[in-house]
C-alpha cells in the first residue's frame, strides 16, 4: 500500500488526474460485474427477465384482452381464474376454487379455496366471482362481445360467501373452459360503471391474484415502445416463481424490437421472416402453432355469393400454397374444426374449374374483357379487412399480403376484387351491418375449440359472430349435439359429419393457421411450449423457469 501511495505522489498533476479517472472507471466496472453476476447467476431469487413484443399494451384487465395478445400475456401473470389450462397434461384444472357438476350436467358449483388474497392484501370472496361474471360480463353495457357470448343465458347465483353456481339451459361440454377468465376485485371496481371499465385507471395499475403484481403503471417511452414491470407476489396461493421481476417492452415495429436485442431476454410472436433480422446468438428458437385460423368469409347473403357455385369458384381459384409461401406461414387448413386431423384434407386449386363454375352461374367472360359480366353488371366483390398498420405490424403484413394475393388470383378468373381496410372501431360496425362480400378475418378458438358462436344459425346477422351468415339446419343440429356430448368418440364422429357439410356449403375459404417463434435466452431453463393453445400458455409453468 505504501508503495502505491509513494508512486501516486511521484506523479505530476496531469498523471494524478488520469490515475484518478482510471481508478474510478475500474471501481465502477467492478461494481457492475459483481452486480450482474449476482443478478444472473448466484442470487436467482433476484433475477430479472425482460421480454419484447411487437404491438401495444393497452388493457391490463382480463376481460378486455381478446383484441391484444400482449395484454392477454401480461394479464395472465397478474390475474388467476376459476379454471386454468395445464399444457403439460393437456387438461383444464381447478384454480381458485373446487367444483362439482350436477347429474343433469347443467349446474356447476364452485367453492373458493382458502387463504387467497388480492395483491393489496384483501381476501378474495365469492363476491368477486359473482361480480366478475354476473355484474360485469353479463351486464348490458359490457363491451366485449366475444367474452359476453360465452355466458349468454347462464344463470349465475351466489349461495354464500365462498360459493357461486352457474346453471346452463342445456349441457355444454365446452363451458368449463369458458371459466378461464381472470377474476376482478369488486372492492376496487364495484363502483365503476361497466361502460367505463375499459377506460378506468385500473387497466394501467391493476390488482389481481396472480403470481406477479404490477410494480408501477405502464408507461410509453420516447421510442414509441410501452413498458410495464411486474414483481413476484409474496402471498401468492400456489407455487411462487423464482424469477422475481419481469419487464415487458412492447415495440411499435419489429425493426425496433431487433435493434434492441441487447435489452430483452425473450421475444414473443416472431414470424419466420423476422428471424433473419434478429441476432439469435445465445437464443433458443421455439416454434409453435395455435388453434386459430385466418379465413376468407363469404357473405352468403351477398347477391354475388348466394349461389353455391359462386362460392365454389372463389374457393377453387385461391392458391393457398402461394399464400403460405408469401406470408411465411406453414400450416394450411381446410376446415374450422381444428380438432380434426387435416392431413387427409386436400384443397384442390383449379382455376379452370373455378371459371366453369362462374360460367354456370351466369357470369361470362367476353373476349377482350378483364372481368366477367352478367348483362351490364360486372362481377365485382368487396373484400374488407382490418387495418393493423398502427397497432400490429406483423398482422398488417400478413393481412395485406393475403388480401392482395386473393385479389390477383381471382382476377385471373375474371373476378374484380376491391380491397378495403378499416381500423377496428370502424370494422366492427361494418361487420355488424354485414357490409361486405368477403371478409378477411382471423378467429381464435382459444381453449374450447367450440365453433357454435361462429357458425350456428342463431349467431347469424347483426351483433353475432357468424360472419358468413351461414345457415344450415343439419349443421345446427350437429353443433348442438357436439356441445351436448361429453363422450370423446361420439364427439369425433359428430365433428367429421359436420366437417363434410361445411365443406359442401363453402361458407368460407379457410386459409392457414399462423405459426410463430418464441425466442428465449439460452441461460433460461424450464420454458416449454408443447401443447400451448394461447400465447400466454408459455407462462403456465413459469414457476419452473430459472437462469443458469
Amino acid at each position: 500500500m505504501n508503495i502505491f501511495v509513494r508512486t501516486i505522489k511521484s506523479f505530476n498533476k496531469r498523471e494524478k488526474l488520469f490515475s484518478i479517472i482510471f481508478i474510478s472507471i475500474a471501481v465502477i466496472s467492478l461494481y457492475f460485474v459483481i452486480f450482474n453476476k449476482q443478478t444472473i447467476g448466484e442470487n436467482k431469487n433476484s433475477v430479472a427477465y425482460t421480454e419484447g413484443v411487437v404491438g401495444e399494451i393497452k388493457h391490463l384487465n382480463p376481460v378486455f384482452t381478446e383484441f391484444s395478445e400482449a395484454d392477454s400475456d401480461i394479464s395472465s401473470l397478474i390475474f388467476t381464474s376459476l379454471v386454468k389450462y395445464n399444457p403439460q397434461d393437456k387438461m383444464f384444472e381447478e384454480d381458485l376454487a373446487t367444483h362439482t357438476l350436477s347429474e343433469d350436467q347443467l349446474t356447476y358449483t364452485f367453492t373458493l379455496k382458502n387463504d387467497i388474497y388480492w395483491h393489496d392484501g384483501t381476501p378474495v370472496s365469492a363476491d368477486d366471482i359473482y361480480f366478475t361474471f354476473a355484474e360485469v360480463i353479463q351486464n348490458d353495457d359490457f363491451t366485449n362481445p366475444i367474452l359476453k357470448s360465452n355466458f349468454e343465458g347462464v344463470k349465475i347465483e351466489q349461495t354464500d360467501s365462498r360459493t357461486v353456481t352457474f346453471t346452463l339451459n342445456s349441457p355444454n361440454s365446452f363451458f368449463f373452459t369458458a371459466l378461464t377468465v381472470g377474476i376482478l376485485p369488486k372492492h376496487i371496481l364495484g363502483e365503476v360503471p361497466v361502460s367505463e371499465l375499459d377506460t378506468d385507471d385500473f387497466n394501467k395499475m391493476p390488482i389481481g391474484t396472480g403470481p406477479y403484481k404490477v410494480s408501477s403503471p405502464y408507461i410509453k417511452n420516447d421510442d414509441g415502445s410501452t413498458s410495464v414491470e411486474l414483481t413476484v407476489f409474496k402471498d401468492y396461493y400456489s407455487q411462487k416463481p423464482t424469477i422475481e421481476n419481469i419487464r415487458f417492452i412492447s415495440y411499435p415495429t419489429s425493426e425496433i424490437l431487433a435493434a434492441n436485442r441487447s435489452v430483452w431476454n425473450g421475444a414473443a410472436r416472431i414470424k419466420q421472416s423476422q428471424l433473419e433480422s434478429i441476432d439469435t446468438t445465445d437464443l433458443v428458437v421455439n416454434k409453435y402453432e395455435l388453434p386459430q385460423y385466418t379465413a376468407l368469409f363469404l357473405n352468403t347473403d351477398s347477391p354475388y355469393l348466394a349461389k353455391n357455385k359462386e362460392r365454389l369458384a372463389i374457393s377453387k381459384a385461391i392458391d393457398k400454397q402461394a399464400i403460405l409461401d408469401a406470408t411465411g406461414f406453414t400450416k394450411q387448413i381446410d376446415t374450422p374444426l381444428l380438432e380434426l386431423n387435416q392431413e387427409d384434407w386436400i384443397h384442390s386449386f383449379d382455376q379452370e374449374e373455378a371459371a366453369g363454375a362462374l360460367y354456370d352461374s351466369g357470369w361470362s367472360l367476353n373476349e377482350g374483357d378483364t372481368y366477367r359480366t352478367n348483362g351490364d353488371e360486372t362481377y365485382s366483390l368487396r373484400l374488407v379487412r382490418r387495418d393493423f398498420s398502427t397497432t400490429n405490424e406483423l398482422q398488417e403484413e400478413s393481412m395485406r399480403i393475403t388480401s392482395e394475393l386473393v385479389q390477383s388470383q381471382l382476377k385471373q378468373i375474371g373476378v374484380e376484387v376491391l380491397i378495403e381496410s378499416y381500423p377496428i372501431n370502424e370494422l366492427q360496425q361494418i361487420i355488424v351491418d354485414r357490409d361486405y362480400d368477403m371478409l378477411l378475418y382471423g378467429q381464435s378458438l382459444g381453449y374450447n375449440l367450440d365453433i357454435f358462436s361462429y357458425w350456428h344459425s342463431s349467431q347469424a346477422n347483426e351483433n353475432r359472430f357468424n360472419l358468413s351468415n351461414y345457415q344450415n339446419p343439419k349443421a345446427d343440429f350437429l353443433m348442438e349435439s357436439i356441445r351436448g356430448t361429453f363422450d370423446l368418440e361420439e364427439k369425433q364422429e359428430l365433428l367429421e359429419s359436420l366437417a363434410k357439410i361445411i365443406e359442401e356449403d363453402i361458407p368460407a375459404v379457410f386459409l392457414y393457421t399462423p405459426s410463430y417463434y418464441y425466442l428465449t435466452d439460452v441461460k433460461l431453463t424450464g420454458v416449454n411450449l408443447e401443447n400451448v393453445l394461447l400465447p400466454r400458455d408459455r407462462f403456465a409453468n413459469i414457476d419452473l423457469w430459472s437462469f443458469n
